[in-house]
């Protein structure tokens, strides 16, 4: 008898064990289950009349580090109403499986944080039963996860599959920071037909987007209850191009050795998040530039302008800033007016709704780390499955 080892549950209750065998390769178990009859398929009679037996060897969770095989002696029963032969049923495996389910839904849920070719050789075995896995656990996790309140807050965003050849879009529920769908595709129909389909489309308020028209079409058509918000830090980007266009204009030939070009970050932070050292720099540097002060001043008025309490007090201050441009401002500023005429409404929207899509620039930058540990993805709907799988709520660890 040996005296240097201990006993734990293997944690399948279905199963009696009656033996078993460490080695340096593994644990292997030998098991049957413990009912001692089974339920013709034929005419619905229970028989205990066994007609032959046969073990079949499937993979199990790695204990103590060390893969588990379990030898199961698979009974065959020959029923005595009807005489028919059937094998016993496997809850434990699964029909033809040479895996138990919870080894299967192991590997599925580990093959969503990590490579699958990582997976498959942590774990020996091949990379299709590891794809089959993610497959089998994403369909049961995003089965699971509707969100039982509707999204009244949406965000869109797009993203690449690939550089410059295929985008899909984002949509989230901004308010209970939720991926609610991928869209492939960035136009008007695709849009529109994910928005036909969205249960309780009709409670949507607010939908947060950047400048993009084809989404704007989409919400009108199919969300005319919601009102559109351009993300304010979208605006931003063009304010704080139209100042980098003023300080690029002013050293074309210098390139990285001009004193402007290595002051880029200085001109576009915050004048409330500088430092002291780092604001007596850049006063140095706009006394000498007075266009180049020009634009700042501009661009930290733009900047202001969000903190505007109301609507009508943001209304007032946008006239007055443009004005200022039209007397002074710079050509790139003055190349602003389109847009502010064309997205006026919507602008305006954020101080009635001041939503904005921070939550889904950081999905975005999610995305992007998906698709580089991954080394990029082939198959589209494979990519969108994984980004629905990463922003999954109700996941939760497997036990051992």
């Amino acid at each position: 008898m040996r005296d240097d080892c201990i006993t734990v549950a293997l944690g399948l209750r279905e199963l009696r064990v009656r033996d078993e065998e460490e080695t340096d390769w593994g644990i292997k178990v030998q098991v049957e289950y413990r009912v001692r009859d089974a339920e013709c398929p034929e005419c619905g009679e229970k028989t205990a009349r066994v007609h032959s037996r046969k073990v079949q060897v499937k993979r199990d969770r790695r204990l103590w580090d060390k893969p588990v095989y379990l030898a199961l002696t698979k009974r065959r029963f020959r029923c005595g109403a009807c005489g028919k032969v059937f094998s016993e049923s496997d809850p434990v495996c699964g029909r033809r499986k040479r895996t138990s389910e919870r080894f299967r839904s192991y590997l599925g849920h580990e093959a969503i944080d990590h490579t699958v070719r990582q997976v498959a050789r942590k774990e020996g075995v091949g990379e299709t039963l590891v794809r089959g896995c993610v497959t089998e656990e994403a369909r049961r996790l995003l089965g699971a996860r509707a969100s039982p309140h509707p999204a009244r807050v949406l965000g869109l965003d797009e993203f690449s599959i690939r550089k410059g050849q295929v985008y899909d879009t984002a949509i989230v529920d901004l308010e209970h920071k939720e991926v609610t769908g991928v869209v492939s595709g960035h136009r008007q129909q695709e849009v529109a037909d994910f928005f036909t389909a969205l249960p309780h489309a009709e409670e949507a308020r607010v939908v947060v987007m950047d400048m993009h028209e084809a989404f704007r079409q989409a919400v009108v058509l199919c969300l005319p209850q919601a009102r559109v918000v351009v993300d304010k830090f979208h605006v931003l980007l063009h304010v704080h191009r139209a100042l980098d266009q003023v300080r690029t204009g002013l050293e074309p030939r210098q390139g990285k050795r001009g004193e402007l070009f290595r002051a880029r970050y200085l001109l576009l932070k915050g004048q409330e998040r500088l430092t002291p050292e780092s604001r007596a720099r850049l006063m140095a540097l706009l006394r000498r530039y007075l266009q180049v002060h020009r634009a700042w001043l501009l661009k930290e008025a733009f900047r202001a302008w969000y903190r505007c309490t109301s609507r009508q007090e943001a209304e007032a201050r946008l006239i007055q800033w443009e004005c200022s441009v039209r007397d002074q401002g710079p050509a790139p500023f003055r190349a602003l007016f389109p847009m502010l005429r064309l997205w006026r409404e919507e602008i305006l929207n954020y101080f009635d709704f001041p939503y904005t899509s921070g939550f889904l620039e950081g999905k975005n930058n999610r995305i992007k780390v998906i698709k580089r540990v991954a080394y990029g993805y082939r198959n589209p709907a494979n990519f969108r499955q994984r980004i629905l799988l990463s922003s999954r709520t109700e996941a939760q660890p497997i036990a051992a």
